[in-house]
This record gives C-alpha cells, sequence and structure tokens, in this order.
C-alpha cells in the first residue's frame, strides 16, 4: 500500500535521507545527495512543504518510491496564497506505480488545507512521463513557459 507522508523539521530525517541517498535515480531526476542538516534548514522555513512516498515490502521494510518540494507563497495583491511545486521526483525503478499521482494529490489536499487558491509547477517539455502524469491530473491550464536560469559564481 502506498502511502505519502508530510516531512516536518522535527522529524528524525537520516532515515530518510538514508532512503533518498540510496534510492535508484536517473537523469530525468536531477536528485544530488541529501544531508539531514541540509534538509532540516530547508524544513525550518515556515513556508516550505516536504512529502516522501512509501510503500511497504512484502518483507515488511519501507521502501522510497518518490518524493516532493515545494513553498507556500503570498501574491503581493489581495494576499492570495498559492503552493509552487518545485521537484517531483520518483525513482527510476518506481515508476508507472502511482507514486507520482499519490504525491501531487497529497500536494493538492495540502494547498487546499492551507488556504491556496493555485498550485503550480513546471516541468521540461521533452519530460515525457511527468507530462503525462500532470495531465492526467486533469489542469485548469497548460502553458508554454521559457525558463531562464542565471548560475552566480562567487
Amino acid at each position: 500500500m502506498i502511502s505519502v507522508e508530510t516531512v516536518e523539521a522535527g522529524d528524525d530525517l537520516q532515515p530518510l535521507v538514508d532512503a533518498i541517498n540510496g534510492a535508484r535515480w536517473d537523469e530525468s531526476n536531477d536528485v544530488t545527495p541529501y544531508d539531514a542538516g541540509s534538509l532540516a534548514t530547508y524544513l525550518q522555513r515556515q513556508d516550505t512543504v516536504f512529502v516522501a512516498c512509501w510503500e511497504q515490502s512484502t518483507a515488511g521494510e519501507r521502501v522510497l518510491l518518490g518524493m516532493a518540494s515545494g513553498r507556500f507563497e503570498i501574491k503581493p495583491y489581495d494576499e492570495e496564497r498559492w503552493l509552487y511545486v518545485d521537484e517531483v521526483d520518483v525513482c527510476a525503478d518506481q515508476r508507472r506505480r502511482g507514486a507520482g499521482k499519490a504525491i501531487m494529490h497529497t500536494l493538492i489536499e495540502l494547498a487546499r488545507s492551507h488556504g491556496c487558491t493555485e498550485v503550480w509547477l513546471g516541468t521540461e517539455v521533452d519530460n515525457d512521463p511527468a507530462n503525462a502524469l500532470y495531465r492526467s491530473l486533469d489542469p485548469d491550464d497548460v502553458g508554454a513557459v521559457v525558463g531562464y536560469t542565471w548560475e552566480l559564481d562567487d
């Protein structure tokens, strides 16, 4: 059975970090090694959300299926709240089993429970599996977005 859990700053983060670092990721995930200190620092901000998707194996172990992170935001007008989903990652060997859909449903419900009026995320145009997942969730809008990145060196 699949379960999605919200991860909090006060949780014992090392087992999750060990599961993340021991999971199978591929080039579509862009997952770098985690450490408990960095994750704790991230979670200490009041506006962040991090969820982990698990399945209980037949041997009784919890197997990490995926994870997601995001931030609750407020627009500078009307105090409208929304959830920006930064990352949704499903382990390379766990795809097409419902983890991504379970994660997204959890994030949408978290946004609703926090008074958000909108959930927003973006993905690469050529990320066919992600685009198929997000389209299957019946979004209100699918727009073409161009992303820009500025790498800041010391």
